[in-house]
């Protein structure tokens, strides 16, 4: 310790310190919204172009927004430019689309027919995932659970070589 510096200052400047190097640690682990695993959903917000909640959609043309109220989740999608294009509510693997969206008319849910299209998947997660359908005039939208992996197609589609190769 310097003989100018008084104890005090000495160990303010010591906790400071400690604290900053130990905040990315922290943060690290914490699944905080800047990583998107774990973030909080907004309980306010839907329907703005762009609302105070992360943005999940790793496809930087669309925003993809998750709220809960009440025990309800709500997802929306938006464009780049912040127009709102579609909103959906869900609990428990049931979905239903809400009036809120210029494509509010061309999304379908789980156990509706699946849109015409080029498939692109904007957004998944375990609970849900949104697919957009492209063709060429309009878009169109589904909303529905995560496909399980048939992990009995995969093993039959990968030889493995027997020993005596």
């Amino acid at each position: 310790m310097h003989k100018n510096m008084p104890r005090t200052h000495f160990l303010s400047i010591a906790v400071l310190m400690g604290a900053s190097m130990a905040s990315p640690l922290a943060s690290a682990q914490c699944g905080c919204p800047s990583d998107k695993n774990g973030a909080p959903k907004a309980p306010f917000g839907l329907g703005l172009p762009f609302p105070a909640a992360p943005d999940m959609a790793p496809n930087p043309a669309w925003q993809v927004y998750e709220f809960e109220r009440d025990g309800i989740r709500y997802l929306q999608v938006n464009d780049r430019y912040g127009i709102v294009r579609v909103a959906v509510g869900h609990i428990d693997g049931t979905f239903w689309v809400l009036p809120i969206g210029i494509d509010a008319d061309r999304v379908a849910v789980a156990g509706d027919a699946v849109p015409a299209g080029i498939p692109t998947t904007l957004y998944s997660s375990a609970d849900l995932q949104v697919i957009l359908y492209s063709n060429g005039n309009e878009d169109r939208w589904l909303v529905r659970r995560p496909l399980p992996i048939n992990t009995a197609s995969i093993r039959s589609r990968v030889r493995v070589p027997s020993r005596a190769e």
